[in-house]
């Protein structure tokens, strides 16, 4: 059985890849790749359609929470945004790029996940304010 990813428009740093005069359009895993990272890079409640849909950390950036308390509530974040996807079947890991101490507003963070096809997936995305 062949799962399907869907299929977008192929975004190149948020804008639309035109190709020849027509949109380009991305399918399969890079469909499924594309749509998760907008889902994280969407803060939470900002799309007047679907006021579910996004990530939702702003809040632990303003908090006087120690950094590994700020870590944690991003990680439990990441993972009830990505699994609100009926398309990834497990979270399997969040790793933070940036080493455990650093104090910063915006963290590089991979994340490693099944797909309910079985295949892995990893997501590079910068989260933050």
């Amino acid at each position: 059985m062949t799962t399907s990813f869907g299929r977008g428009l192929l975004l190149d740093d948020g804008d639309l890849v035109v190709t020849g005069g027509a949109l380009r359009e991305v399918e399969s895993v890079a469909n499924l790749s594309q749509a998760l990272t907008l889902r994280l890079l969407t803060p939470f409640g900002s799309d007047p359609f679907n006021t579910g849909y996004g990530l939702d950390i702003g809040r632990i950036f303003t908090r006087p929470d120690p950094v590994s308390v700020a870590r944690q509530l991003v990680q439990l974040n990441l993972v009830r945004t990505l699994g609100t996807d009926p398309r990834v079947r497990d979270v399997r890991e969040v790793v933070f790029e940036d080493g455990p101490d650093r104090d910063r507003r915006v963290w590089t963070v991979r994340v490693e996940l099944d797909t309910v096809a079985g295949d892995p997936l990893t997501l590079l995305v910068d989260v933050g304010v």
